[in-house]
């Protein structure tokens, strides 16, 4: 008997196959080009082997540039809220891609002048810069009576000023940003312009707002 060798016939790859993809990261051929000569005669065997590659490629991929994941400047969108969480600004994560690099280039002045007024401006204006926002501190002078009395226990308190209205979720958002970079000691208050002369005041901790106050004295009976 006489064996007559058949030539398999293999239809065209369906879209969607490694063959017919497009090119990706597994074009590289890492693990394909590393086998053998023995083994990679074998089809079977180098498309066994791509659905390795398809996995792991992109793990290498990110190895190969992971110094560039801690570049403010390198670092590819979604690891932008990692190394704001690592250096503390966790804020950032709601603003503009290029806004958020910003931030996290200045994060280390930011950790120095954490708890200062100058280091509640510089916050408020990275990441609120579309809002007019000012800060305005009570000062004050303690006396006693006596030269070797102790001064008389005060806390410091300040507000921040919003010159047009805010929403709900900003008001917020605001406060909850103040009350974290504000000094230890101090009471804030956030103080936003409702109307053409109305002022909505809600202290810094307090995610909603009080009631409305009207600032304009009121008019002679």
């Amino acid at each position: 008997m006489t064996l007559v060798p058949v030539r398999e016939e293999r239809a065209p790859a369906p879209t969607g196959s490694p063959e017919a993809a497009p090119p990706s990261v597994s074009g590289r051929r890492r693990l394909r080009d590393g086998l053998p000569e023995l083994y990679r005669e074998s089809e079977f065997t180098m498309r066994f082997v791509l659905g390795f590659e398809e996995v792991l490629d992109p793990i290498v991929a990110t190895l190969d540039s992971l110094t560039a994941h801690f570049d403010a400047d390198l670092a590819p969108p979604h690891a932008l809220a990692g190394l704001a969480t690592w250096l503390g600004v966790d804020e950032v994560e709601a603003l503009p891609a290029s806004r958020r690099r910003t931030a996290l280039h200045r994060a280390g002045e930011l950790a120095r002048l954490r708890g200062t007024a100058e280091g509640l401006r510089l916050v408020l204006d990275l990441f609120f810069p579309d809002v007019p926002l000012r800060i305005e501190d009570h000062g004050g002078v303690l006396i006693g009576e006596e030269a070797g009395d102790p001064p008389k226990a005060k806390a410091a308190a300040f507000d921040v000023y919003s010159d047009r209205p805010l929403e709900p979720a900003m008001q917020q958002a605001i406060a909850q940003c103040i009350e974290r970079w504000k000094p230890a000691h101090a009471r804030p208050r956030l103080r936003v312009k409702k109307g053409s002369a109305t002022t909505v005041d809600m202290p810094a901790a307090t995610p909603t707002p009080l009631p409305t106050q009207d600032d304009t004295p009121e008019p002679p009976a």
